[in-house]
């Protein structure tokens, strides 16, 4: 079945849905406030609210993002006054969740990745190593793949949070 003619419900159509539910069914506000707090949309966009993600000066201006990849706090701008994060002005947050050197890591991992396949793939092919070496040799890549390391100099400018 396809899914022509569909169209996905946005959250706050889910969330009315389910206050009238809750309203029909005569539910006890303490399920109500529980509903409304798990299914209200969030202000800084799909996955997560603004204060959630971010750390402010007194001026109310965005001093610091955690970082989706590091999950850690990182400062918008280094010591020069270079931004770590990439502007998207078409969002609310006004920045990536993703900091230039999380972008950089994930890019030299894939490319690691990339060479080490097709290097256990070329001695496969060539009777150098058995399917279960190559298997074996891929888990290990993968396992380095997906393995985050925060680089020294962005270690140094985590913000810590208690």
């Amino acid at each position: 079945m396809g899914t022509k003619g569909f169209r996905m419900a946005t959250k706050q159509e889910i969330l009315d849905s389910a206050l009238a539910i809750c309203a029909e069914n005569n539910l006890e506000d303490t399920v109500v406030a529980q509903f409304t707090e798990l299914l209200q949309p969030k202000r800084g966009g799909a996955q997560f609210n603004i204060e959630d993600v971010t750390k402010t000066n007194e001026a109310d201006e965005i001093t610091h993002i955690l970082d989706s990849t590091f999950n850690v706090f990182l400062p918008v701008y280094d010591e020069d006054g270079e931004p770590l994060f990439y502007e998207k002005p078409d969002t609310q947050l006004g920045w990536s969740r993703f900091s230039r050197a999380a972008e950089k890591t994930r890019k030299d991992r894939e490319k690691s990745f990339k060479a080490t396949e097709k290097g256990i793939f070329k001695d496969l092919m060539a009777d150098e190593i058995t399917s279960d070496e190559a298997k074996d040799l891929m888990a290990k890549a993968n396992t380095k793949r997906e393995t985050v390391i925060i680089p020294e100099d962005i270690a140094e400018l985590i913000l810590e949070v208690e």
